[in-house]
């Protein structure tokens, strides 16, 4: 079986969680491809981004591919910024295609905490709508990504769920 995680990681700690389970779901016998998503221009100062975040702005990507459809399963990630998902993620679920019927997983990566529970409420949601069965949702501390243990731990439940769903 093959999958995705198509993610947008600032600071680096949702990467690391990608690059986790990238390793991990290639144990279990299935590839995971990376799509990095890219802004045309990174907006640095944190405030920005927060703000662009709380209004919904969607952001330009640098040229990627939308269509999902030769993925099995796919796994959206994005840190939280303002009580939702950061706005590069927005924009790629507005273009991506192929996604109805697919297995989808999803997890943020929060500093404060702060609204983590609202913005992963959102883009499971916003999963649904594009008619995903969303098997998995989890909100990680950025400053735990560099912790194996507490990735395996909070990545079991996801890792097991795939087992059973890609090998039936």
């Amino acid at each position: 079986m093959k999958g995705a995680v198509v993610f947008y990681s600032f600071s680096g700690n949702t990467r690391k969680a990608c690059l986790f389970l990238k390793e991990r779901v290639k144990a279990l016998g299935s590839s995971l491809d990376l799509i990095d998503l890219k802004l045309e221009k990174e907006v640095v100062p944190f405030f920005k981004q927060c703000l662009e975040a709380a209004l919904k702005k969607k952001s330009k990507l640098i040229e990627t591919d939308y269509d999902l459809e030769i993925y099995d399963f796919i796994i959206f990630a994005s840190p939280v910024w303002a009580f939702t998902y950061a706005p590069a993620l927005r924009s790629y679920l507005d273009k991506a295609k192929g996604l109805k019927d697919k297995i989808a997983a999803c997890f943020l990566t929060f500093g404060s905490g702060a609204g983590s529970k609202r913005a992963l409420k959102e883009l499971e949601n916003a999963l649904g709508k594009k008619k995903m069965r969303v098997l998995f949702s989890k909100n990680l501390s950025g400053v735990k990504t560099s912790d194996n243990v507490y990735l395996e731990w909070n990545f079991n439940k996801l890792l097991k769920s795939l087992l059973i769903n890609l090998n039936p």
